[in-house]
C-alpha cells in the first residue's frame, strides 16, 4: 500500500510542505489487496456513512462533532483527534471537540493564525502532514506535544463554499505516515463537518430569528394595547385617531386622558423607529399620564416630563409632543407644543397653526414651556399629527408637505372626524404611490359639531 511522508507525499518522492486538497495521489501497485486492507476500507466507508446519517438526522452539532472526532481517531487507528473552528474575528482556532487529549494539553496556549504556519497552510486548503511534532518548526508547542505523547499529525481543512471555517487534526503516538485512502478519508470527514457546522449555524440563526419575531409580535401587541381601544365620547366634539407604524413597532403614539368632564389629547413622536423607539415611547406616555393626573398647569406638566427624559435618557434620545386639554363646557382648549409639528386649526376656510410651547423634550432640563388657550367655534376642525405625514415622499423625493395637508383638511371640512382622517391619509398614500412608508404616521382629528 502506498505510504505518504510529510504533507502527503509518496515515501520515495521528495518532501513537500503539504498535499493540496483533492489532489490525486500516485496509484498503488497493481495486485490484489490484502484482506486487512479491504477490511480497513470497509471501516472507512462505514465511518463516512455514520457521519452522513448523523448529519441528516441529528440537530445537535456538538454530538456530531464529538462523534466525528472519536470515529476519525478509531477508524484511522490514531491516538487522538481534535476539531477546531475559526473564531468570529478569524484570527484564532478555537477548540470545539477533542478525543483523547488531556485538559493540560488543550490549555497549552492559543492557536493564532498569524503565528502558526501549520494553520495557515491548512486554511489555504491543503492537507498538512508532520512526521515529528518535537522537531518540526511549524509546530507552536512542541514540548507540550512531547509531554502529551504526540508524535505525527495529519491536518485537513474544513471548507464551506470556498471559505475555510476550521480544521480537523489527527495525532499519533509514534512516527507514522498515512496512505492515500486515509488522507482522502480525512478530507471527506472535513467536508462533511464543514457542511454540518454551517447548516447548524443556519438553523441556530433561523431559530434566533423566529424567537426575535415572536418577541416583536408580543411587544407589538403590548404597544397596540397602549393606544386607546375606543374613541372618546365628548359632548359637542367628534374625535377620531389613526396610527400607522413604519415597522411593527413604532415611536409614535396618541392618547386620550379622561379628567371627569375634560379630555386630554396627546400626540407624540419619539426619535427613531423599531424596538428602541417603542420602549422610549412607552416611557414618555407613562410619564405624561402620571404628571397629568397630579399637576394642573400644562406647561408644568411638560416641564416635569422634559426634566425626567433629560435625566433618564441618552443625548440622542428625545421626543416631540403636543398636549392639549379640551373642556366641552367652556369650549376651550389649553395646549402646549414641545417641538412638535404645528397642530392645525381650520375655521371657516382659514388655517391657524398652534405652535406655542417650547423645544423638544429630553434635551435641556432647564427649558421652560408656555401654554395657550384656544376657544372653539362650531365647525372648527383640529388636526394633530406626526412628521410621518409631512415627510411622506413621492418616488422623486418630493415631500407631501404641510400645504397638501392643509388642502386635504379643507376638502374634508364637512366630513366627520373619521372620514376626514381617512381622507387625509388617502391623499398622502395617493401622493407617495408605491413608494414605501419611511416613518411612523399618526393623526388625531377633532371636529366641533
Amino acid at each position: 500500500m502506498q505510504k505518504v511522508q510529510k504533507d502527503g507525499t509518496p515515501a520515495e518522492g521528495r518532501e513537500k510542505q503539504c498535499l493540496p486538497d483533492g489532489e490525486a495521489a500516485p496509484q498503488t501497485p497493481e495486485g490484489v489487496r490484502a484482506p486487512s486492507e479491504l477490511h480497513h476500507r470497509v471501516e472507512q466507508l462505514d465511518t463516512l456513512y455514520q457521519l452522513s446519517t448523523l448529519l441528516a438526522a441529528h440537530r445537535d452539532l456538538q454530538e456530531l462533532l464529538d462523534t466525528a472526532a472519536r470515529s476519525a481517531a478509531e477508524v484511522m487507528k490514531v491516538k487522538a483527534a481534535s476539531i477546531r473552528l475559526l473564531d468570529d474575528n478569524r484570527t484564532e482556532l478555537v477548540i470545539k471537540s477533542v478525543f483523547n487529549l488531556s485538559p493540560e494539553y488543550l490549555n497549552k496556549g492559543p492557536i493564532l493564525v498569524e503565528r502558526s504556519e501549520l494553520t495557515r497552510l491548512t486554511l489555504e486548503g491543503r492537507v498538512v502532514y508532520v512526521e515529528d511534532m518535537a522537531d518540526d518548526p511549524r509546530v507552536l508547542y512542541p514540548q507540550d506535544a512531547k509531554r502529551e505523547g504526540l508524535v505525527s499529525i495529519l491536518t485537513a481543512p474544513m471548507i464551506f463554499q470556498n471559505r475555510p471555517i476550521g480544521t480537523v487534526r489527527l495525532y499519533t503516538a509514534t512516527k507514522r505516515s498515512f496512505s492515500d485512502p486515509e488522507v482522502n478519508l480525512l478530507q471527506a470527514i472535513a467536508r462533511l463537518l464543514a457542511t454540518a457546522i454551517e447548516n447548524a449555524r443556519l438553523r441556530d440563526e433561523h431559530q434566533r430569528h423566529e424567537q426575535l419575531e415572536a418577541q416583536i409580535r408580543l411587544a407589538t401587541d403590548v404597544q397596540r394595547r397602549m393606544l386607546p381601544a375606543t374613541m372618546p365620547n365628548v359632548p359637542r366634539f367628534d374625535i377620531h385617531a389613526r396610527y400607522h407604524p413604519c415597522y411593527e413597532l413604532g415611536g409614535d403614539f396618541y392618547d386620550f386622558i379622561d379628567f371627569d368632564g375634560s379630555l386630554g389629547v396627546a400626540v407624540g413622536d419619539v426619535v427613531g423607529k423599531g424596538i428602541a423607539a417603542s420602549l422610549l415611547m412607552a416611557s414618555v406616555r407613562a410619564s405624561l399620564r402620571a404628571y397629568a393626573q397630579d399637576i394642573y398647569d400644562l406647561d408644568e406638566i411638560i416641564e416635569r416630563l422634559n426634566i425626567a427624559m433629560t435625566l433618564e435618557t441618552r443625548d440622542n434620545e428625545f421626543a416631540t409632543l403636543f398636549y392639549g386639554v379640551i373642556d366641552p363646557a367652556t369650549m376651550r382648549m389649553t395646549y402646549c407644543s414641545a417641538g412638535h409639528e404645528p397642530t392645525l386649526l381650520l375655521r371657516r376656510g382659514l388655517m391657524r397653526r398652534l405652535e406655542t410651547g417650547g423645544m423638544i423634550v429630553g434635551i435641556d432640563c432647564e427649558q421652560k414651556y408656555e401654554k395657550e388657550i384656544v376657544l372653539f367655534e362650531p365647525g372648527d376642525m383640529l388636526l394633530a399629527y406626526t412628521d410621518g405625514l409631512t415627510d411622506a415622499q413621492h418616488f422623486t423625493g418630493e415631500r407631501f408637505g404641510r400645504d397638501r395637508i392643509e388642502k386635504a383638511m379643507r376638502d374634508a371640512a364637512d366630513e366627520s372626524a373619521a372620514d376626514a382622517s381617512n381622507h387625509i391619509l388617502w391623499e398622502m398614500r395617493r401622493f407617495i404611490g408605491l413608494n414605501p412608508q419611511v416613518d411612523d404616521t399618526t393623526i388625531v382629528v377633532v371636529k366641533v359639531v
